[in-house]
């Protein structure tokens, strides 16, 4: 993973790892039969880097913590991103997974709903990532490099073209990925809240719900 973080994905090789640990190459094989293995490993301690076991008594704040959380890894370590394509099923994220369903169901969702609700703020959160991640061949930021161009190029709209346009460009100042995260995650939560029909709370011992 570090040599990764440092790298790329693409520039390991087995013959790379064994010199950053240390190891005879072949010796590396003893531990995983191909690439392939090794990069679903890696997938999984990606994974379990994602998505550690947080102090969250609802499942409100458990999407907001491991949310939150994702976003701050992925941002952090970009080179770790194309791992999140691996098809293999990361074991090391079913505990955080399982007491997010029961958390859900304890506040009267229908299991198909809980899974289609953690679904939707796992790829708002990543989605969001690529998204910041979205580079030019340059290193710039797209997303970045066309606000700045957009807010350059409204001073010099015709009068009277696009006119709720030309009069956000104030608003534009205050743009951030960080704003849209909050607004989508609080209003993810809040949709969730309110989309799906569900049984009467159960109360829980010594804990109140969000």
């Amino acid at each position: 993973m570090s040599l990764v973080d440092r790298q790329g994905l693409r520039a390991l090789t087995i013959r790379k790892l064994a010199a950053e640990i240390g190891a005879p190459t072949m010796s590396l094989y003893k531990h995983f039969a191909s690439k392939e293995q090794l990069h679903d490993l890696m997938f999984d301690r990606l994974v379990r880097r994602l998505f550690p076991a947080h102090a969250g008594s609802t499942w409100q704040q458990e999407f907001e913590a491991a949310s939150r959380h994702a976003r701050r890894e992925l941002l952090a370590h970009p080179h770790w991103i194309p791992l999140l394509t691996r098809p293999a099923v990361p074991t090391s994220s079913l505990g955080f997974y399982d007491r997010l369903l029961r958390l859900m169901a304890e506040d009267g969702f229908r299991r198909d709903a809980a899974i289609h609700a953690f679904s939707s703020a796992m790829s708002f959160a990543l989605g969001l990532v690529l998204t910041e991640r979205m580079m030019s061949p340059h290193g710039v930021v797209v997303p970045l490099q066309r606000l700045a161009l957009l807010k350059e190029a409204i001073p010099h709209f015709s009068p009277g073209t696009y006119p709720d346009i030309a009069s956000a460009k104030s608003a534009l100042e205050g743009w951030s990925f960080d704003r849209v995260f909050d607004l989508g995650l609080r209003s993810l939560i809040r949709g969730i809240e309110t989309s799906f029909a569900r049984s009467p709370r159960k109360a829980r011992k010594g804990q109140r719900l969000a």
